[in-house]
């Protein structure tokens, strides 16, 4: 499933409703939730990056001035036309604002 979310703050208890091989997508002002200074590092990977995929859009990142080097390891960065896709290939989309 893919979950698209674009505010903070992001509850910790939202990835433990996710399920394997789910994507998130993070936008917007959400994008500032997977910046290694901002979060429990240790408990956002341990819950996370087993089993999800964790993306942040490319265009997101330059309007908020966010370097790939200030975003956790193994955060995807995508752009315009893959996210256009993942909302296109996925059947079932949720959104958190």
């Amino acid at each position: 499933m893919l979950h698209i979310i674009n505010q903070l703050p992001v509850s910790a208890s939202f990835f433990d409703k996710t399920q394997t091989g789910d994507t998130v997508i993070f936008t917007d002002d959400a994008i500032f939730a997977v910046k290694q200074n901002n979060i429990d590092i240790e408990h956002f990977t341990k819950r996370t990056f087993n089993h999800i995929n964790l993306c942040v859009r490319k265009a997101d990142l330059i309007i908020k001035n966010i370097s790939k080097r200030d975003l956790l390891r193994d955060v995807t960065i995508i752009d315009e036309a893959q996210f256009k896709n993942a909302m296109h290939d996925n059947f079932a989309v949720k959104s958190y604002n």
